[in-house]
């Protein structure tokens, strides 16, 4: 199932840069191609795609569905040579992608003009992810509370 979905997310993502800008799908078919043995042109591809949204006219909804689809792709393709057993879409890594994508598209329909908003956003971005994510795994790290003494005499003085 990961390969099949490493292999669609591509095709997806090469149909992707053909309706944004047809002139950068070829360079979009071969890295996906290549990419389905070495996992650094897929990552190339994924910056293609990145760099055709940045180039073009592409409006809100063209940027959200490319970087759900990038995700799906990255996330598959990675894991095509795992060990079986090894599954990269789950429903948490689904529903991820999802909300974070909502987020940035509810922040990106926002009339905000101002005019270092470009710079702070993905700054606060960051800190918000790396807060979300220390919280969920610091509550699941937490070492049980220490054991000290033998609890017979802590409270007498030291013989002497």
């Amino acid at each position: 199932m990961t390969k099949f979905l490493a292999h669609l997310s591509g095709i997806l993502l090469v149909l992707l840069v053909a309706l944004i800008q047809p002139w950068a799908a070829p360079a979009a078919i071969i890295l996906v191609i290549i990419g389905w043995w070495w996992r650094l042109a897929a990552v190339g591809a994924v910056l293609l795609v990145i760099g055709v949204l940045g180039l073009s006219d592409a409006g809100l909804i063209a940027a959200a569905v490319a970087g759900l689809v990038a995700t799906t792709y990255l996330l598959n393709i990675a894991t095509v040579t795992a060990p079986r057993g090894v599954v990269p879409t789950t429903l948490p890594s689904v529903i991820g992608a999802v909300v974070w994508t909502a987020a940035a598209a509810a922040a990106a329909a926002l009339p905000v003009d101002l005019a270092w908003s470009p710079v702070v956003a993905p700054v606060l971005v960051i800190l918000l992810s790396s807060i979300l994510t220390y919280s969920i795994t610091a509550t699941r790290r937490r070492p049980a509370k220490p054991v000290t003494g033998t609890g017979a005499g802590e409270d007498a003085p030291p013989p002497g």
